[in-house]
């Protein structure tokens, strides 16, 4: 995709609207709703938002620190591997170099890992076809060991901290990436007894959790960093937070979802802390 001369179609930005953070960029926040976007948003300074109508808005902000202000921006994805690969991409072109998913998920571990907790994927399950047209399936979709590094010091001081409740609701590992939610996760179809076979098989084999997006975001960001590498250009950070908002079943109540929610927006601000703090 050429970059230079990009105008985009699905959300209303500018190359300038990334820029900030010395010669880092913007961190980016990446949710799957406009909802979560807006209330991210809520909680920096100086907000202004770029509204598009296919509800893609664009909020840029400071979110303020003990060590300065760093400059944020937070946009919905909307669900899915195919929403995502169009927003991530048009985020890219315009110069988005820092690309955090805070998005929910269901746990495939519920007996360790119960609906309310948080979980930072190092490696996605790539069980959708839009990262199929990017790379082969042998390639793997991590994220940016830069962010897995930058978490896991958020964690350990959260850790150190007298009320360091978060820290112990917080996992890393691999988690699933899919297409379907009715199908795969939850039996819909006359493929059941296949999917659920393929479920318990990722669950046997240690994966934590399962979501739709993360897998694109990680393909993505290999791909583009490559491309920006060839160009002299700073590579893309890729990471993600995920609030787990089902155990046992698939959907957990109302209030567990908001308390997830609230702790995978929490400790994804923390990393980029600690990111920023680690780059300085």
């Amino acid at each position: 995709m050429n970059m230079e001369n990009f105008t985009p179609i699905h959300i209303n930005a500018e190359k300038g609207d990334f820029e900030g953070n010395g010669a880092y960029g913007r961190y980016v926040l990446i949710p799957g709703s406009d909802g979560r976007a807006e209330k991210i948003a809520a909680m920096w300074k100086d907000v202004t938002v770029k509204k598009h109508p296919r509800n893609h808005n664009l909020y840029l902000g400071k979110m303020e620190t003990e060590t300065g202000d760093i400059d944020m921006a937070v946009i919905s994805t909307g669900m899915g591997a195919a929403s995502a690969d169009i927003i991530i991409s048009e985020l890219i072109a315009l110069g988005a170099r820092n690309l955090i998913r805070v998005g929910t998920s269901g746990s495939m571990q519920p007996e360790h890992i119960p609906a309310g907790s948080v979980v930072v994927p190092t490696g996605s399950v790539k069980d959708e076809t839009t990262s199929a047209r990017y790379l082969p399936a042998e390639v793997p979709a991590i994220p940016s060991i830069e962010f897995i590094l930058a978490a896991h010091r958020a964690y350990e001081q959260m850790l150190a901290e007298p009320d360091g409740a978060l820290a112990h609701q917080v996992f890393f590992g691999v988690v699933h990436s899919k297409d379907s939610l009715y199908a795969r996760e939850i039996g819909a179809g006359p493929m059941c007894r296949e999917n659920e076979e393929y479920m318990r098989l990722l669950k046997e084999g240690g994966v934590l959790a399962s979501e739709m997006e993360t897998s694109i975001l990680f393909t993505l960001g290999q791909v583009y960093s490559q491309q920006c590498r060839n160009a002299g250009k700073a590579p893309v950070l890729t990471g993600a937070v995920l609030a787990v908002i089902g155990g046992s079943t698939p959907f957990g109540d109302k209030d567990t979802e908001a308390l997830a929610t609230d702790a995978a927006i929490s400790f994804s601000l923390r990393t980029i802390e600690a990111l920023d703090n680690m780059r300085s």
